[in-house]
């Protein structure tokens, strides 16, 4: 039987036998009874909670008469001591959904015979009824969305054994090199879980696992694939495999679709973003709204004084003043001297609560051209774009180049770790 803990969730597997003894999880070592998963949901309603109170009381009151009579003492006896409870078993946790679990390890092994290239015992690890009942609906529904009727096919339980070797053979080669190769071929995962476990109700195991492209010079960013797997004959089995897009990676996609790469008329790589004016955060509270908005606004009046120590106030405030500096980026118009010595400020501030160094300098005379002007200030919406959400504060370590790059391939395994590292770290 499967149990698991109430403390920390983990299962472990059981022998039915010990039903009802005390065990101590191996993971968090609570101690709990060994109860079948799920046992009191299947049990139908709870018992009276008054009436077992009273059935407790009642046989409280006899055991307590039963030592008065039998000690012959009075009440002035003292109690005997209390029966030792044996230790509890300590029960080894069992990986049931992770990368340890049965259904990863199925996956990982047909992964494993795809990149070594056996098509003979990936065919075997095919569920080839269910893909081609699979395949059936698939041709089945495209020949509805153009108005033609399904074309007809064999019962599988109508086909020779032969042509049922053949159709998992096909599929097999075409994970090698066919429609499958893309998605599949040089594809080694690294990281997986069982999404559903279905298999007691007859549903099979629906499996996701990351992937990494086993030649890291090919520039190929880590994916993921969904496999659908089926219990036959005591192994599990796929029958349907398709490419999976993780929420991080539709976060990814979209910030990426606001990004614009460039190269300038000096050769200058830039990433741009649209500029537009930024609003607060929702968690950003009324009265510190209203405190940066009177530092911004100070910040950028022509006859302000010691604008250093309101810089200074505004990187301490950190993230939540981001907004409406950026917004002061969008606002205020590069057409003379006083607006560019403004800008110049708001740009000076992020710097200094991000560590992001843009192209945008704040005048001609400085050696720049209007071109990296305009550039240097998409740069700013461009970084808000892709790294504002996950920007915790400043980072004060070396650049990391290809965090600024949405284009960026690892060229290595240990490229991708740092990679990987930073990109978890959030925003400098």
């Amino acid at each position: 039987m499967i149990i698991q803990c109430p403390s920390c969730k983990a299962q472990a597997n059981l022998p039915d036998s010990k039903e009802g003894a005390k065990v101590r999880c191996s993971s968090c070592s609570k101690v709990y009874v060994a109860r079948p998963k799920g046992a009191r949901a299947r049990g139908g309603k709870q018992a009276d909670n008054s009436n077992v109170m009273v059935g407790g009381i009642v046989v409280a009151v006899l055991l307590v008469l039963g030592l008065i009579i039998s000690s012959g003492s009075g009440p002035d006896a003292p109690p005997p001591p209390p029966p030792e409870e044996p230790e509890p078993e300590p029960v080894e946790v069992v990986d049931l959904m992770g990368w340890e679990s049965e259904g990863v390890q199925a996956v990982r092994q047909i992964h494993n015979l795809i990149l070594a290239g056996d098509d003979f015992r990936l065919g075997q690890r095919i569920h080839a009824e269910r893909a081609y009942a699979r395949i059936g609906e698939e041709l089945a529904a495209a020949a509805a969305e153009a108005g033609e009727p399904a074309p007809e096919r064999t019962p599988w339980n109508q086909l020779p054994t032969t042509d049922r070797l053949i159709f998992a053979s096909d599929l097999a080669k075409d994970m090698l090199s066919g429609s499958g190769k893309d998605l599949l071929a040089g594809w080694k995962p690294y990281h997986g879980w069982v999404e559903s476990d279905d298999e007691g109700v007859g549903g099979g195991l629906l499996v996701r696992v990351q992937v990494a492209f086993e030649d890291a010079s090919a520039g190929q960013a880590d994916r993921h694939v969904e496999w659908h797997l089926w219990r036959e004959n005591g192994t599990l089995k796929a029958w349907d495999w398709k490419r999976w897009i993780s929420p991080d990676e539709k976060i990814q996609q979209r910030r990426t679709k606001k990004v614009e790469k460039k190269t300038l008329s000096d050769g200058s790589v830039v990433l741009e973003g649209r500029i537009r004016p930024i609003p607060y955060d929702d968690d950003v509270p009324a009265d510190l709204r209203k405190r940066i908005d009177g530092l911004v606004a100070k910040l950028v009046d022509p006859d302000a004084t010691k604008t250093f120590s309101i810089q200074q106030e505004l990187k301490e405030i950190g993230k939540p003043a981001i907004a409406p500096l950026l917004t002061q980026l969008a606002t205020i118009p590069l057409d003379s001297l006083e607006n560019a010595s403004a800008l110049n400020l708001v740009h000076l501030t992020l710097r200094d609560i991000t560590g992001y160094q843009s192209l945008f300098q704040a005048h001609e005379a400085m050696g720049t051209t209007k071109e990296r002007q305009d550039a240097g200030l998409k740069q700013w919406f461009g970084w808000y774009d892709r790294r504002y959400r996950r920007f915790e504060g400043r980072k004060d370590t070396a650049d990391d180049p290809f965090l600024d790059d949405p284009d960026f391939k690892p060229r290595n395994e240990r490229e991708r770790r740092d990679f990987e590292r930073a990109r978890q770290g959030g925003g400098r």
